[in-house]
């Protein structure tokens, strides 16, 4: 119906414009005919009378000189008479034809057709030569001029009216003029008039339906749902688009209430994890307001005086990572942080992480204090053991170690080869339990924090070239070339020299322990970033197996199957040394058959 109302309001204001135009065209065609012949019929009268003047004077001007000399006088070529008066009797005729509606008109026509007759017999008879005295002649040239200035009147009477009648026409040319414009205004009027009726009525069944729908749409958009658009009459094309749009709105309240129910049973499910954590939770948006916590979040924050905030210990923490952009996720109780509540100490160890939504609309950071204070006790009563043991046991071995040494150097006399085997291997065994001792020392040393560092500038490559002379025989026992890549003006380094060459050490010496007989160690200098040197100890051994590499540097670990002496403590006092120097150690994914192990120092 729509599509009809459309079309036939197109069609009306096309015939409508071409009505008004053939109005108008209609107009101006019978505005033109009329002004041609007002032309036609006045203007040849115009041009006849204006003639008799040119006439009469060309030829008195040619004639009357004559008429004037003494009689006797030669009379001139009549030629120019005759052209003459053949050219007035034909305007005279041509004149008769002309007709006015002017009462004066016949008059003036007869009155002129006669002066001009009189005029060419006043000539006829100079041409006859009957004036044989001055006084003829005069009569005759008066006579003349009278007739002359006789037809002059008539023809400029003529011309007048003539004149009259075309302006006459011309002011009713005018009136008719207006007229049209009237009327072609009136059409115009009338066409605007039903185009403004076909406008709002278009407007009426096809602009408010598409403004409401987009009214409505908006409202959905700001979520409500309840609004439906009212219905058009049947035959609208817009009925089907509001019955849509109403059908969608009411699918849309039925997906709310499903969501938002969706959502309680989530934020219930949420609710429900959060208070089974018996750590304490913080969820926090992307602008760090705290979105939600735990009870045991909620203990600790009334506990510490911050109820409703995070701690200034964990905020600072937050802050950096946030500033890093990295999550931070510590492993060793040891970066537990200390609270005192109600005059006791806990430990929390705070893991912070982003998370994002699947659909990747909201996204935030959550904190976790996992409560170590157990942890950090039972790890401080282990270090203390292993401590305490330690040097408990090394006093005696100093003893025993003197007493074999004695018995080797034979002070005490002299020994059998039987003998001498059993205390050199007592000996050996000795020197590899103080080492272990020492070992299990500077343990306790590391984790207790009390490893001291003398940092200072140190030339790397230096430090690499005295790790190569310590081990060089060794190396030379197993026929293992050592090689060490180090450009000279390299930036120095900030470390304790005697704890970084105990690290290079340690690495180099496994590196010598695991390579093939004729292998390669290849001790190599780079800086992977602005901060930090790298050294790289490569050799080409079996490697560490995939699923041992991520617990090479704990403690006490050692690889199964493995036939080296030592208690799995060197990697690991490796690594609290490189922490301790704010530095790094690690293992590189193994490639070409060559195993990498890297410390990166930081530059001095």
């Amino acid at each position: 119906m729509l599509r009809t109302r459309l079309f036939f309001g197109l069609l009306t204001l096309i015939l409508l414009l071409w009505g008004v135009g053939a109005a108008a065209l209609l107009l101006v065609r019978d505005a033109s005919k009329r002004y041609d012949t007002l032309v036609q019929e006045s203007y040849p009268a115009i041009k006849l009378s204006r003639g008799f003047r040119t006439i009469t004077t060309g030829l008195n001007v040619h004639y009357l000189p004559a008429l004037a000399s003494p009689p006797g006088t030669q009379v001139p070529d009549r030629s120019k008479f005759d052209a003459d008066k053949e050219e007035l009797k034909d305007r005279v005729n041509a004149l008769r034809l002309q007709t006015s509606s002017d009462g004066g008109w016949d008059d003036l026509q007869a009155r002129l057709d006669q002066a001009v007759e009189t005029y060419l017999q006043g000539y006829e008879r100079f041409f006859a030569e009957s004036l044989s005295t001055q006084e003829d002649r005069s009569k005759l040239m008066s006579y003349m001029s009278t007739q002359t200035q006789r037809i002059t009147d008539l023809s400029d009477s003529i011309f007048a009216l003539a004149d009259a009648k075309m302006m006459g026409s011309s002011v009713k040319s005018g009136a008719e003029s207006s007229k049209n414009t009237f009327f072609v205004l009136t059409l115009v009027l009338l066409g605007t008039g039903i185009a403004m009726f076909i406008y709002f009525q278009l407007v009426r069944h096809m602009v408010d339906p598409v403004v409401g729908l987009r009214r409505s749409i908006e409202e959905i958009r700001k979520g409500n749902f309840e609004l439906t658009l009212p219905e058009p009459g049947a035959d609208s094309e817009f009925r089907s688009v509001a019955t849509a749009f109403n059908d969608m709105a009411a699918e849309l309240r039925v997906r709310r209430g499903e969501t938002n129910e969706r959502l309680l049973k989530t934020n219930l499910v949420n609710r429900a994890i959060l208070e089974a954590i018996p750590s304490p939770v913080f969820v926090l948006g992307d602008d760090g307001r705290i979105l939600q916590i735990n009870p045991a979040a909620e203990r600790l924050t009334e506990s510490l005086g911050v109820a409703g905030r995070l701690p200034s210990k964990i905020q600072r923490i937050l802050n950096e990572s946030n500033d890093h952009g990295e999550n931070h996720l510590p492993e060793d109780p040891r970066e537990a942080l200390l609270f005192r509540i109600e005059e006791r100490e806990f430990f929390y160890l705070p893991r912070i992480f982003s998370f994002t939504s699947e659909d990747g609309v909201y996204s935030g950071r959550a904190v976790l204090l996992h409560n170590v204070t157990r942890i950090r006790w039972l790890d401080d009563m282990k270090t203390n053991l292993i401590s305490t043991v330690s040097h408990e046991i090394k006093t005696p071995l100093t003893g025993i170690r003197m007493v074999l040494h004695l018995l080797l150097e034979e002070r005490s006399g002299g020994l059998t080869d039987v003998q001498k085997t059993m205390v050199s291997s007592a000996n050996d065994d000795c020197e590899r339990l103080l080492v272990t001792l020492n070992t299990l020392l500077d343990l306790s040393r590391s984790e207790s924090g009390s490893t001291h560092l003398e940092r200072v500038p140190v030339a790397l490559r230096d430090a690499m070239l005295r790790a190569e002379r310590i081990f060089e025989p060794r190396a030379a026992e197993k026929s293992v070339e050592i090689d060490v890549e180090a450009a000279d003006g390299m930036p120095e380094v900030s470390a304790d020299p005697l704890r970084l060459d105990e690290v290079l050490n340690n690495l180099v010496s496994n590196a010598i322990k695991h390579s093939p007989t004729g292998g390669k160690v290849t001790l190599r200098a780079s800086q992977p970033d602005a901060e930090h040197m790298r050294v790289t100890v490569i050799d080409q051994g079996p490697g560490v197996p995939e699923e041992m590499q991520n617990r090479i540097f704990e403690r006490f670990f050692r690889a199964p199957g493995q036939d080296s002496d030592g208690v799995g403590l060197g990697l690991f006092i490796c690594r609290e040394i490189m922490r301790a120097h704010e530095g790094r150690i690690g293992l590189k994914e193994r490639a070409h058959d060559q195993t990498e192990f890297f410390i990166d120092v930081p530059i001095a």
